[in-house]
């Protein structure tokens, strides 16, 4: 009890900042051989979608602002198997220039519209016009085996290979190993996240997609003050403030790289719209006409308001608006209410538990179907006419295990 004291204590003085948890396994450390990269997305923009872009050279699916048309993307995945994120760095810009700042997405938007890899990458750097207009970590995978971070300010950049990491893998929040210690910000997440990848290393747990989602985004853990809530001890209400998921995160996504360019077009990219605990990961697969319609915007022709809105993303934030973050008064927003996350309502399951049992389900019915298709058995005609039909599912599976959290609406 003291020690939540002081947590309630200290946290209430603090500050939300725009932020991301994110890390990249080497394809040398995965029993499979393939890269794993994960972004856990904070910012201001809740509500996020699935777009599908035919790009200069490659066409990319990438996650989006709910409310942007066109010409950027905060993760995303091309045809070549290139897969991009970023989180944001404060404390690597080292000009005052007055120049537009926030172009990440707009960077990204670009490099999955005209490269194939981590060499095209560094290469299109090298030619794209400064001042860049970032501040930023940028992680990416190729289907020749790359996996490497990118630390990028107005006009230079450091490369870290995760592929030369000793541990096998890379941690990343909101600061720059290169930039400037006394402006670390997201320290206590990344504490907290590379203490649960070493624990998940030291027992040789062979984490998948929606594993990680659960180790990362799904914890209510906070390793510099010892608390680690769960079903037995978790309170009613806590300060949401340094856990990995918070009231600003909008979505979560992993992507599965391949280790051959044959298999570019075989990445998988898992994306779960929304807050974690009442969202589900749905993988994505690169193809224009088979991404399911509910993680698409409702109306491909609308310009403004609720048609830009995926229906998977709205569904996860009716659930959050009214039973994760219920309080209306006061600094109401401020407190997440972990009981009915981790233990539920009188007459509902947990979220997690809602969560879960749909991604079992997805898994069931995808796991199996990808594997004969990546192993040859199946021809790209028969395994996305099979994977539309298990994607239609999913929604409704969505829909019925959270029934009792969508009684209102």
């Amino acid at each position: 009890m003291k020690r939540f004291c002081v947590f309630l204590s200290l946290l209430c003085y603090l500050s939300t900042s725009w932020a991301c948890t994110s890390f990249i396994i080497s394809g040398n450390a995965t029993p499979t051989g393939r890269p794993m990269m994960f972004k856990h997305r904070d910012t201001d923009e809740l509500n996020n979608r699935i777009n599908y872009f035919e790009g200069a050279i490659y066409d990319f699916i990438g996650l989006v602002n709910a409310s942007s048309l066109d010409g950027e993307v905060w993760a995303g995945m091309n045809e070549a198997g290139l897969c991009i994120m970023n989180t944001a760095s404060y404390n690597l810009r080292e000009d005052t220039l007055a120049c537009q700042m926030d172009r990440e997405g707009e960077m990204m938007y670009h490099v999955l519209s005209n490269c194939a890899s981590l060499q095209d990458f560094e290469c299109w750097l090298s030619k794209y016009p400064k001042p860049w207009g970032v501040e930023a970590n940028f992680g990416l995978i190729d289907a020749m085996g790359g996996a490497a971070y990118y630390e990028i300010n107005n006009h230079n950049w450091i490369k870290y290979d995760v592929n030369k990491e000793v541990k096998g893998y890379r941690v990343v929040t909101n600061f720059s190993f290169a930039g400037r210690y006394e402006d670390y910000e997201g320290w206590e997440r990344y504490i907290t996240a590379t203490a649960i990848m070493e624990g998940a290393f030291n027992a040789n747990h062979q984490m998948s997609a929606t594993e990680a989602l659960n180790l990362f985004s799904r914890q209510y853990r906070h390793e510099l003050l010892n608390i680690d809530f769960d079903s037995v001890n978790a309170p009613e209400y806590t300060v949401d403030q340094d856990f990995i998921p918070r009231r600003i995160t909008s979505a979560v996504v992993v992507f599965e790289g391949v280790s051959t360019p044959k298999e570019a077009r075989k990445t998988i990219m898992w994306t779960a719209l929304g807050y974690p605990a009442c969202a589900v990961a749905v993988p994505l697969v690169l193809d224009k006409w088979h991404v399911p319609h509910y993680m698409l915007a409702r109306d491909e022709h609308a310009q403004e308001g609720d048609g830009l809105h995926s229906e998977m993303c709205d569904l996860s934030l009716q659930i959050k608006d009214q039973w994760v973050f219920p309080l209306r008064i006061s600094n109401g927003k401020r407190y997440v209410n972990i009981q009915h996350i981790l233990r539920g309502t009188d007459i509902a399951p947990s979220l997690l538990n809602c969560t879960q049992r749909v991604e079992k389900a997805i898994e069931a019915s995808f796991s199996p179907l990808y594997q004969q298709w990546k192993n040859g058995q199946m021809s790209d005609e028969q395994f996305l006419r099979a994977y539309d039909e298990i994607a239609k599912e999913w929604l409704q599976t969505y829909r019925s295990s959270f029934a009792a959290y969508l009684a209102e609406e």
